[in-house]
């Protein structure tokens, strides 16, 4: 962070190979650091324990419905964004669709416009796409014209979409996104991206 000049981050918890519990535990008392909790679809009482970690300090809510496996009409989802929605916490959903019965039980259920009704239903809370819906990142960017409360962000996204993305939603609403460590050290390539978009 201190060499590439990022001054904060969202540390995003993946259970069980990254906990809740080590991220805000991570962030206690250092404000670059914004920890981003992810409740396993297998916990009970789930939105008392998003409002646990938020007493704990989580500044944000990630959602991963392919690798859960639970599409958007989920009760659970439902009930985590209205606990977030109370809350004023941002929302981060994984999008696009990558093919891997290894990693996902549902690829499919990443698709971003699945997730349309909670941009229209929670128009107050910050919806972010990571990774711009992949391989299909002009679905994301018309999803943000349509709705103001959704940003977009650049990991695994080339220079010229991330620069097209930030035409079509403003910079303020492109957040850069490195997906690190899941694709090894790409944070000099990612900046190096930002970089040539502003150039262009």
């Amino acid at each position: 962070m201190n060499k590439s000049g990022v001054s904060k981050v969202a540390l995003i918890a993946h259970p069980p190979v990254i906990s809740n519990e080590f991220i805000l535990k991570l962030a206690e008392g250092d404000k670059a650091f914004l920890p981003v909790v992810n409740i396993p679809r297998n916990s009970p009482k789930p939105t008392d324990k998003l409002r646990k970690f938020i007493g704990m300090g989580a500044k944000g809510l990630k959602i991963h419905a392919a690798s859960d496996g639970e599409d958007e009409t989920s009760k659970r989802y439902l009930s985590l964004l209205e606990a977030a929605s109370q809350a004023s916490l941002p929302v981060i959903i994984h999008t696009g669709c990558m093919h891997s019965r290894l990693l996902y039980r549902n690829s499919g259920f990443g698709e971003a416009d699945r997730f349309e009704p909670w941009f229209r239903d929670f128009p107050k809370t910050k919806f972010i796409l990571a990774h711009m819906n992949l391989h299909e990142p002009y679905k994301a960017m018309a999803i943000g014209e349509n709705y103001s409360n959704v940003y977009v962000d650049t990991s695994w996204q080339p220079a010229e979409i991330i620069g097209e993305a930030v035409r079509r939603l403003g910079a303020e609403r492109v957040l850069f996104g490195s997906d690190w460590p899941i694709v090894g050290n790409n944070l000099s390539i990612g900046l190096k991206r930002i970089r040539e978009c502003v150039a262009a």
